[in-house]
């Protein structure tokens, strides 16, 4: 009976092509797409689990009060990892991370490497590294040394076997040979691990010197691994108790107020509690991304589910005699029911067989979309893909039991006599595609929002000019920056330069005990100028002159922004002359001049208080930034990288267009209104396959009625418009659900963003133009051919 089943199953998608090829490919595409985002959500929930030690590894974290406000960091100073270990028993073994720039030589090049730490030896007892040439026992033991992946390894000498070899490393100003211990193989990229070079902790403490606030200055990764068995509660509380012991001095209150916490390793990736990366250590990605994207396979999947039901349904009608005469020959429903369920199943494993093939072949794309390089490919996870056939399977069953019921419950005779017809007005067709129109207008929605948003983010008034203009990173030292600037000084296309120290710190200020937070920079006076911020009140800061040594008994002259006079509630006309303290008591400092608010990187960042200092005769710059002729665009960069040979022939050129890279900062909003906007193309197409499949049902149960009319005189048109009406109506409908959860997504969405596009009307109008006319013009395809055909057809048997 099986092989029967199958047999008359093939026979009927080599008969109707068109359907068939409608049916698989669009529960092809759905199974597809359910693929590559398992990948990514299972990619994603097993980062770094695959360390045989994994479930006892814990980053050191710290939190403070800072400003008004609780930080919580994945740093912490560089002697805690050291000092718990020795004084917890339940700490096993430990290891640090602590970043730094380098440069390697190759030949006569030199090259900025990333990736570079300083670490302990418990770093390869801690974590699984695969060797690949030398050993890991007892290295980072001398000064010297260093320990390379294999990609480095092949960048640097072309091949693998390089253990013994030497090379020049340039760190922290200084040229030197260092021999490499051990090569090892690339760490996998669902690791959170960012290690490329490895050098001796030794090294840095040798380069750095002796820490003057061992337990206050927090920049430093540390990983602790926990006796099998260890409660990580009652060591943190151990970890407290240590803190305090060691650290009693009176000088000491910052570093005393920071509280350590322990982070299991498998739960950094995914966790945004922590602001930013550490060193050795990547960014965690928001999990958020995995639950939209699971959230989008479900609703591609539950689309493709019911386009298969519709259409299945609608290829039943032509098959009423068949199941008439299996009646007739005692065929039961249970068996007939049996049998539209074994087709669906049929259907659903060449799907499955044609999505696995699709899956395979836009892995690479649906990886740069989703910024991710998968480790292996989708053939290769039999764990993936078993999960996926009992998914399908099971979603099969799901999809054929409506009509595979439905078409079993066909009285005898009207199947015999060509009337067979659904009973009641189907309702659970119409709610089906009301459901998919109402998910597809969710969509359509948020990419149209997205795209605004983004727009709009990328035309705002920033506050300042960036146009024109680049940024040279001087690698933390400023004397290469006014070096720089005599060498570019005689070049006519360059209009103006300025050194100016960032703004990636900040610092806590007060006024009447009211504390807050504000970001501090320093800049040359023709900064302000270049990026055209102008001057609200009182003076700008001198290059010099304006830098006193800052102490209780000596005022600093700054610079400030609106936003910091709110925060200490200060009228514009009255800020001239304001003393500030900055939180400790230790220092003072006095407005000299007030600048308007403006967004230093993007639009997609809040205002900040912003308190600017003078640079006096500091070379703690950080940046050179050009302005430039634009018709020198061409060849700006080839002049800055002749200059800075001639500065510093050591050190690549750092460069960035401050305009491209304010627009780079949207990168990842971009990436994700790709994602939905392929989405949405994706459940429009299943969606109208569906509505197709609904609009065929119904034309061949009005048949007669359409013929009868014909006959009457009713016009084409007319009849168009008869077959359209009820389904524009379902579309429509589906409105009445997609506004209100396509605008608390929205506006959820929006939520992230400083600049907010409004949520009007156009916003929900447009995409149910859209969609009721991409509706339309898929019900009208079948309308055309029902209303233009011959009434005698249907006519003839009555």
């Amino acid at each position: 009976m099986i092989k029967n089943y199958v047999k008359i199953a093939f026979r009927n998608l080599a008969r109707h092509k068109g359907y068939s090829f409608i049916n698989i490919t669009g529960l092809a595409l759905g199974i597809a797409c359910c693929l590559l985002i398992l990948m990514y959500v299972k990619d994603e929930v097993t980062f770094d689990q695959y360390h045989s030690k994994s479930d006892v590894l814990y980053r050191l974290t710290s939190e403070l009060e800072f400003g008004g406000s609780t930080m919580k960091m994945g740093a912490t100073s560089e002697i805690e990892a050291k000092e718990f270990a020795e004084r917890i028993p339940e700490i096993e073994n430990f290891t640090r991370f602590s970043g730094t720039a380098a440069i390697v030589r190759k030949g006569e090049d030199f090259i900025r490497q990333f990736g570079v730490v300083f670490s302990d030896q418990g770093v390869f007892e801690m974590f699984d590294f695969e060797v690949l040439s030398g050993s890991l026992d007892g290295v980072l033991e001398e000064l010297n040394r260093v320990v390379i992946t294999k990609e480095n390894a092949e960048k640097y000498f072309g091949r693998v076997d390089v253990a013994g070899e030497e090379l020049t490393i340039r760190l922290q100003g200084q040229l030197e040979k260092y021999i490499i211990d051990a090569v090892i193989n690339d760490i996998p990229t669902n690791s959170s691990l960012r290690l490329e070079f490895v050098f001796p902790w030794k090294k840095h403490e040798a380069l750095q010197g002796p820490v003057t606030r061992p337990w206050g200055s927090i920049g430093s990764t540390s990983i602790l691994q926990l006796r099998a068995g260890a409660d990580p509660v009652a060591v943190a509380e151990k970890i407290k108790e240590v803190r305090e012991r060691l650290n009693p001095g009176e000088d000491e209150a910052f570093a005393r107020s920071v509280v350590n916490g322990l982070q299991p390793f498998t739960d950094i990736h995914l966790s945004k509690e922590f602001n930013s990366g550490s060193a050795g250590i990547k960014a965690a990605n928001d999990p958020n991304s995995s639950y939209i994207l699971s959230l989008i396979a479900i609703v591609i999947l539950v689309l493709a589910c019911i386009n298969f039901a519709n259409l299945t349904v609608a290829r039943s009608l032509p098959r009423a005699k068949e199941i008439g005469v299996r009646k007739v020959l005692g065929a039961l429903k249970k068996q007939l029911a049996f049998q539209f369920l074994s087709e669906a199943v049929y259907v659903s494993i060449i799907s499955f067989v044609l999505g696995l093939i699709m899956a395979e072949f836009f892995l690479n794309g649906f990886g740069n979309l989703v910024n991710k390089e998968f480790a292996g490919n989708v053939m290769s996870d039999a764990t993936l893909i078993g999960s996926c056939f009992l998914l399908v399977i099971f979603t099969a069953l799901l999809a054929g039991a409506y009509p595979s019921f439905a078409i079993s419950r066909f009285p005898i005779i009207s199947s015999l006599n060509g009337k067979a017809k659904l009973a009641g007005k189907r309702y659970v067709s119409k709610g089906l595609v009301l459901l998919q129109f109402t998910m597809a207008g969710i969509l359509v929605v948020g990419t149209i929002a997205m795209n605004l948003q983004i727009k709009h983010m990328l035309t705002v008034d920033l506050g300042y000019n960036d146009k024109n203009q680049v940024r040279v990173s001087l690698n933390g030292n400023g004397e290469n920056g006014k070096l720089l600037k005599n060498e570019l000084m005689s070049n006519p296309q360059i209009e103006q330069m300025a050194l100016t120290k960032g703004y990636g710190s900040g610092s806590e200020f007060d006024l009447a005990g009211n504390k807050f937070f504000s970001l501090t920079s320093s800049a040359e006076d023709a900064y302000f100028d270049m990026i055209e911020v102008p001057l609200l009140a009182g003076r700008r800061l001198k290059d010099t002159g304006d830098d006193y040594g800052r102490t209780q008994d000596t005022l600093q002259n700054v610079l400030v922004n609106e936003r910091f006079l709110e925060e200490i509630d200060v009228d514009l006309n009255e800020a001239i002359g304001q003393i500030v303290g900055d939180g400790g008591g230790t220092d003072r400092a006095r407005i000299v001049g007030v600048i308007p608010d403006y967004k230093y990187a993007s639009a997609k960042n809040n205002v900040m208080p912003m308190v600017f200092f003078s640079p006096g005769l500091n070379n703690d710059y950080q940046n050179l930034t050009i302005k430039y002729n634009p018709d020198y665009l061409s060849n700006i960069k080839s002049a800055v990288e002749e200059a800075w040979r001639k500065v510093d022939p050591y050190q690549p050129l750092s460069f960035a267009f401050i305009e491209e890279e304010n627009k780079n900062t949207f990168a990842e909003e971009k990436r994700w209104k790709q994602v939905i906007t392929y989405s949405t193309l994706l459940a429009i197409a299943i969606s109208c396959l569906g509505l197709f499949g609904l609009a065929h049902l119904a034309a061949q149960q009005r048949e007669k009625e359409i013929g009868v009319r014909k006959v009457l005189g009713a016009s084409v048109s007319q009849l168009v418009f008869l077959l359209n009406s009820g389904f524009s109506k379902l579309v429509l409908l589906s409105f009445v659900f997609t506004i209100p959860i396509a605008y608390y997504l929205v506006e959820s969405w929006l939520e992230n963003f400083a600049d907010q596009i409004n949520i009007g009307v156009m916003l929900f109008l447009i995409p149910m133009i859209i969609t009721l006319g991409i509706a339309v013009i898929t019900i009208s395809i079948q309308s055309f051919k029902t209303a233009n055909s011959n009434p005698v057809n249907s006519l003839r048997n009555e």
